[in-house]
């Protein structure tokens, strides 16, 4: 079984292009008080189309949404992309989020909302280095894809495949330097 981080399938594919290199979090019902955590440094990801809004991304990202629901239980789900992760820190200065904008495609509102969520103010940023999937793979759906929750496990052998990086090492580093003066 391969860990897998849901994700919006567009931020999927922003990710898988190297427009977006951080995500943003709180963390599914499922996961409880204490939000999202990273138990995995290496891992899938999951595109789901569970409260993905087009209008919550900005207008500047051109990416073709291939539909607004999840896919039925005989389709399974194509997975693209899989990351490591580099690092993720909990940002509770809205002022500090601001300066990330340039780094994702999720409207000022969407972070804000969820900032907010919760009991507690703030978010967890993760910089992932992402990798494009040759050949692409195919899972079934599982109940676990669905649902609040950020984690899921596949079945999926993404070893025989070539993973590739979206980012050449120098810009990830470069990239990498920019958001630690940022955030720190």
């Amino acid at each position: 079984m391969m860990p897998a981080l849901k994700e919006w399938d567009v931020v999927c594919e922003a990710l898988g292009c190297g427009r977006q290199v951080v995500v943003i979090r709180k963390g599914g019902i499922a996961e409880g008080k204490d939000g999202l955590t990273f138990q995995h440094a290496e891992f899938a990801l999951l595109p789901t189309f569970f409260h993905q809004q087009t209008e919550r991304v900005v207008p500047d990202f051109d990416v073709a949404v291939r539909s607004s629901e999840a896919p039925g239980e005989h389709e399974g789900v194509e997975v693209r992309h899989a990351a490591t992760l580099v690092w993720h820190r909990t940002v509770s200065d809205r002022a500090v989020l601001a300066k990330l904008q340039a780094y994702h495609i999720l409207t000022p509102e969407e972070v804000g909302a969820r900032f907010d969520q919760g009991t507690s103010a703030g978010v967890q940023v993760a910089l992932l280095r992402v990798y494009r999937i040759d050949p692409p793979c195919r899972v079934a759906w599982n109940k676990s894809f669905g649902g609040c929750r950020s984690w899921a496990e596949m079945d999926a052998d993404i070893e025989s495949c070539t993973l590739v990086s979206v980012l050449s090492d120098e810009r990830f580093a470069e990239i990498d330097s920019e958001l630690r003066s940022l955030l720190d």
